[in-house]
């Protein structure tokens, strides 16, 4: 049974190789002569043509080619392989169809479609001197040869403009070839890469249309004979003769109006009519992780990275991680087509995860050849020799200079760096353009203005020429100096939106690997450590605000190593120093005791130096740590001496903090309406054109935090409707900020509020927000994430999952972070323990949260682990412990407001004297308690207590 034809290709013939498959006719013909074909693999090759560079399943091939017969596997691979024992191979090896290995089948190769009744006749084909179609050269390019072929319809001169080995050469070939019908025949390709002179362009050009040496001046001869007739021009590589080429193609488009001109060059041509299409390095696999075979595979680089190895002779089978090697290669090679095939060649000898690592630490960059290409091709080095040797010489120097940049850089940056004694500004500015215009630094315009990047092929040969010249230090000197004032600039720009927090983000993103770069100089053996140290200062807001806090933290660690114990430097530098140390230790390693210890030397700098502000901002930090530590008393201390500081200095942002701080250690030694009180008083401060520069100034956003600590005050409080609104806005707050430091910090508040709540779908929700925000480095909310999975298994009764992630949250060797014994993650340990009959364990669990409360006065949780150790006893079989217990947490809740605490006491306590026939007590205290909500009648919580009442009543 035949497959249906697809339905965009009826009455259509396809092209690929020397191959035409014949819809209409059914027929594979290769030179006007028919391959036998059998049905069935007929019906396979139209449809792997119809998906070319897509892997097609072999579920989905039976299907088609076999529709309601059941075969087995084997007779489509036995198919397959006649298929391509019918197809052959190309040069070198090279396969049309390739085994995905575990998946299926890819078609590799470009093709074509026709109508049927076009065909380029033979003599139309004899008229042109194009080199004889290459099989498989050109894949992803489909488009771009469409797209210059309609142009040339309309526009008479187009200069396809590109680097060094983009493929420009091979697109200009495909457009001519799709070109013949247009044109008649009539299209010419001339390498102008072996001519040194205009005489000679002009004579390559009439011999290659065919004009006879004739008496008199070649070039008006040339153009004489044009004048009357249909062609389209292929010059290819007019760079080195840009001026000569530039001329004569103007003429011609001037006195020979049917005469179209394609040229290919580093450089535009810069004459009047003229069209630039500017050819963009293959489409890349972008950088990110979980990606699949065929996911990578559906971009044209890899694609065309696995063809090329194909053509070799290896039949490479890529599963996720050799594909997502490819996928390096690619990105590291820019999707520079040359490179890539280049490196192709290479993997099919070494792999591809030797390629990948070798190109990471840019060895073999380039050496990478082929030896059957034209000279400047050969090598990517020749290829950029090429281009070298066209340069003068303040060009040349302009170019190593810039090599000094990773990744963008602006016009600025370049001339801070670039510009030399001997070579004024202007001249500087002019070799930058030049060498935008030569295809040698791409240039890029965005709402920040121009910025410009090497590619990493060029930048590895303009650093072996900045080497070589002895001028690498002094421009690494220079660039760690600029470095420095950029950073400056960007910590003092004020920021008063969220459009300008996340462009101004975005914006010097870009700079941090320069910045990495110039460190990794300045504390190198030829470097300047002196310059290291004010260049890790600068870096440090930037680093925080980009959440690098991991990266903050060993920048500043190796600095501090540098100084030694002497500390030969200045008290501001060694008071951020010690300041950055402290808070990247306080967020990725918890409750460590060295974070406090940098804090309290980063205050006394700033107190012997009368910093207000840094000392307003180490306060906050160790009020923090302190929290974390639930060292309360000295969280108070502190607390009252911030406002004080910001009372004095009268910045309104800083009272309202301070407002904060008070009511947050509030809420945890139990007086939760106090705490109310002063968050509600900091929250009715709020300025939201003062947000962002906040967030710099104490690397949180204050408010936001505030918010979600008001709905823990409010859900305790038994007001779970008003806590889960304000839960959720807050929420929504952080995740409009880009910050991952706050977002992860609310989050990680979150949790437990809708855990409380017992919202298990906005749990889930924070927890998954939580894990995506966590970055690397970010230890201390990792295991509070998993702390708080942990908790969300448990109350879903999934018990042996929940507990193991509720242990894995205090911390472990490999983690390198210590999680202080959170009470509400031991009160939920130990229901697990005794879930699973592990009673003495689960009472030994909840004694220690008990005891670690008690010890450090952070009560605000003891009710609820006084009814749950009640609990626990009643599973022991000890109901007088239990009800004692019971009784010890309704007192203490009652004591604290927290009324959803006295609820659970309550209805444990109600059903404990229900079963022990103290029915009307029973019911009494429950209804006392019940009656005082006024919302949240629905909640889980709620509607156990109603039930029970409802029971009650009955007996």
């Amino acid at each position: 049974m035949e497959i249906e034809q697809p339905e965009a290709w009826s009455a259509i013939r396809v092209l690929f190789g020397p191959f035409e498959l014949n819809f209409t006719e059914r027929t594979l013909k290769k030179a006007d002569e028919v391959i036998p074909l059998g049905a069935r693999a007929f019906d396979i090759l139209v449809t792997l043509v119809d998906r070319a560079g897509e892997t097609v399943g072999k579920d989905e091939l039976i299907a088609k080619v076999w529709p309601d017969v059941n075969v087995e596997e084997g007779s489509l691979r036995v198919h397959v392989s006649a298929l391509r024992k019918a197809l052959g191979v190309g040069q070198f090896g090279r396969k049309y169809i390739l085994n995905v290995q575990g998946r299926g089948y890819t078609f590799i190769g470009p093709v074509t479609r026709e109508e049927a009744g076009v065909r380029k006749t033979n003599a139309l084909i004899r008229s042109s001197n194009l080199p004889v179609p290459y099989d498989g050269m050109m894949i992803g390019r489909d488009e771009v040869v469409l797209q210059v072929r309609n142009r040339l319809r309309m526009e008479r001169l187009i200069t396809i403009l590109g680097a060094g080995g983009i493929g420009k050469t091979t697109v200009a070939l495909a457009v001519g070839q799709a070109a013949l019908v247009d044109f008649e025949g009539a299209v010419f390709f001339l390498d102008l890469s072996v001519l040194r002179s205009k005489d000679q362009v002009i004579a390559a050009t009439a011999s290659a249309i065919g004009l006879v040496a004739q008496p008199g001046d070649p070039e008006e001869a040339l153009l004489e004979f044009l004048r009357s007739r249909k062609a389209l021009l292929l010059l290819d590589s007019c760079e080195h003769l840009i001026e000569e080429v530039a001329e004569i193609a103007d003429r011609i488009c001037q006195q020979a109006p049917d005469v179209h001109v394609l040229a290919t060059s580093r450089e535009a041509l810069r004459t009047a009519g003229e069209h630039v299409f500017r050819l963009q390095p293959l489409d890349c696999p972008p950088e990110q992780s979980g990606q699949s075979a065929d996911e990578i595979l559906s971009y044209p680089a890899a694609r065309l990275f696995l063809e090329r190895v194909s053509a070799r002779g290896v039949d490479l089978a890529l599963d996720a991680d050799g594909a997502a090697f490819v996928a390096e290669i690619c990105r590291r090679l820019d999707g520079i087509p040359l490179a890539i095939e280049l490196a192709a060649g290479r993997a099919a000898i070494f792999g591809v995860r030797d390629i990948a690592a070798r190109l990471s630490l840019r060895l073999d960059l380039l050496k990478l050849g082929r030896r059957t290409a034209s000279p400047r091709h050969q090598t990517l080095r020749a290829t950029l020799d090429w281009s070298h040797d066209l340069l003068s010489e303040i060009e040349r120097a302009i170019l190593r200079r810039v090599a000094i940049f990773v990744g963008r850089f602006t016009l600025e940056a370049a001339l801070a760096v670039a510009e030399h004694e001997g070579t004024g500004r202007l001249e500087a500015t002019d070799a930058v353009g030049n060498l935008v215009e030569k295809s040698l630094i791409g240039a890029r315009i965005d709402s920040w203005g121009a910025s410009y990047r090497l590619l990493d092929t060029t930048r590895s040969y303009a650093m072996e020429k900045l080497i070589a010249s002895g001028e690498h230090d002094a421009i690494a000197n220079r660039h760690a100096k600029y470095s420095i004032q950029m950073l400056k600039i960007s910590s003092a720009t004020p920021i008063a939106s969220a459009s300008a927090w996340t462009e101004h983000l975005a914006r010097y993103a870009q700079e941090i690997d320069n910045v990495r770069s110039a460190l990794d100089w300045t504390f190198s053996p030829t470097g300047d450590t002196g310059l290291g140290i004010e260049l890790v200062v600068a870096a440090i807001p930037l680093l925080m605000r980009l959440s690098l806090v991991a990266e903050c933290g060993s920048r500043v660690k190796q600095a501090l190593e540098v100084l030694g114990p002497e500390r030969a430097v200045s008290g501001p530098l060694e008071m951020k120093l010690y300041g950055a140390l402290g808070l990247a230790a306080m967020l990725t390693k918890g409750a460590e005791p060295e974070a406090a210890a940098y804090l309290r030397m980063a205050l006394a700098n700033a107190e012997a130096l009368g910093d207000d502000d840094y000392q307003l901002r180490v306060l906050w930090w160790l009020w923090s740590d302190r929290n974390i530590n639930a060292e309360f008393g000295e969280s108070i201390s502190l607390s009252e001496t911030f406002r004080s500081l910001a009372s004095r200095s009268g910045n309104p942002v800083d009272i309202a903090i301070g407002e904060r701080m008070i009511g947050f250690v509030r809420h945890y030694i139990g007086d939760h309406a106090a705490a109310r009180h002063h968050i509600e008083r900091m929250l009715a401060l709020q300025d939201d054109t003062l947000r962002y520069d906040n967030i710099a100034r104490f690397q949180f956003d204050p408010w936001v935090t505030a918010r979600v600590t008001l709905a823990r005050v409010l859900c305790v409080q038994g007001l779970p409707e008003q806590a889960m609104e304000t839960l959720e806005r807050g929420v929504a707050e952080a995740l409009s900020i880009n910050h991952a430091t706050t977002q992860c910090n609310v989050l990680a508040k979150a949790c437990p509020v809708a855990l409380f709540a017992r919202d298990l779908a906005a749990a889930e929700r924070f927890i998954v927000l939580l894990e995506r925000a966590v970055m690397q480095g970010l230890s201390f909310w990792q295991a509070e994430g998993r702390g708080y999975r942990g908790v969300f298994h448990l109350m879903r009764g999934e018990t042996e999952e929940g507990v193991r992630l509720v242990r894995s949250a205090f911390g472990n060797a490999q983690d390198k972070v210590v999680t202080p014994p959170y009470p509400h993650f031991l009160g939920a340990l130990a229901e697990g323990q005794s879930r699973q009959g592990e009673i003495t364990g689960a009472l030994h669990t909840v004694d220690q949260a008990i005891a670690y409360c008690e010890s450090h006065e952070e009560v605000w949780y003891l009710p609820e682990l006084l009814r749950i150790k009640g609990e626990i006893s009643r599973s022991a079989g000890s109901d007088v412990v239990a009800q004692d217990l019971f009784l010890r947490s309704l007192a203490l809740a009652r004591t604290h407001g927290a009324l959803l605490w006295e609820l659970r006491a309550a209805t444990n306590l109600a059903r404990l004297w229900q079963e022990a026939g103290r029915v009307v007590e029973a019911r009494d205290l429950l209804a006392r308690i019940y009656g005082q909500f006024r919302e949240g009648f629905a909640t889980p919580d709620m509607l156990e207590a109603k039930a029970l009442l409802s029971a009650l009543v009955i007996e």
